[in-house]
């Protein structure tokens, strides 16, 4: 028997099942406080590329360099050199490796907790490392290190907090899939 003009209406007025997605739950979008995460990471590589070319790249113009690095004189000390290549190479390294995770950040890559956890203590090992290498100079010892502290602070505060977002979360879990 053949339904008729009224048992399909009756079947489309009918509450329909919520549709199931076969491969498991769809993954959760960035938000939350993912998106403070994101923020921080496009602003962290932003600030680290600033101070960089505002106050690392110009102590390598060749009248600074060899002031602080030449034996004999005022401002000479055999760590400048280690320190300084050490500071551009580390600052540079941070801000390729954090374009790099806000690119797979927003590409919801599985691998994305893993990368900003060791993102947060790869930073604050190298400012705490810079800190107290910097601190064996005697003209930097003796100059106000409120700013250094800031960055360790920094350093610590954000792994505090968002080291173990990123192991607990359940969307970071869930948002990071793919």
């Amino acid at each position: 028997m053949q339904p008729t003009y009224t048992d399909t209406i009756r079947q489309q007025q009918q509450p329909q099942p919520p549709q199931v997605r076969l491969g498991g739950p769809s993954p959760d979008k960035i938000g939350g406080w993912l998106i403070v995460v994101a923020i921080g990471l496009i602003f962290a590589s932003l600030r680290i590329l600033l101070f960089t070319f505002k106050d690392i790249i110009p102590v390598f113009k060749p009248e600074t360099w060899s002031l602080l690095t030449t034996p004999g004189t005022p401002a000479y000390h055999p760590l400048w050199a280690p320190l300084l290549i050490g500071e551009l190479a580390g600052n540079l390294f941070f801000v390729v490796f954090g374009i790099t995770i806000v690119v797979l950040f927003f590409q919801r890559r599985r691998i994305v907790p893993r990368l900003v956890i060791i993102y947060l203590l790869t930073n604050l090992g190298f400012v705490l490392t810079d800190y107290f290498v910097a601190d064996l100079i005697p003209i930097v010892a003796q100059q106000d290190n409120t700013s250094a502290v800031k960055e360790i602070f920094r350093g610590v505060v954000g792994a505090g907090i968002w080291i173990p977002y990123f192991i607990m979360s359940k969307r970071v879990k869930s948002t990071f899939v793919r």
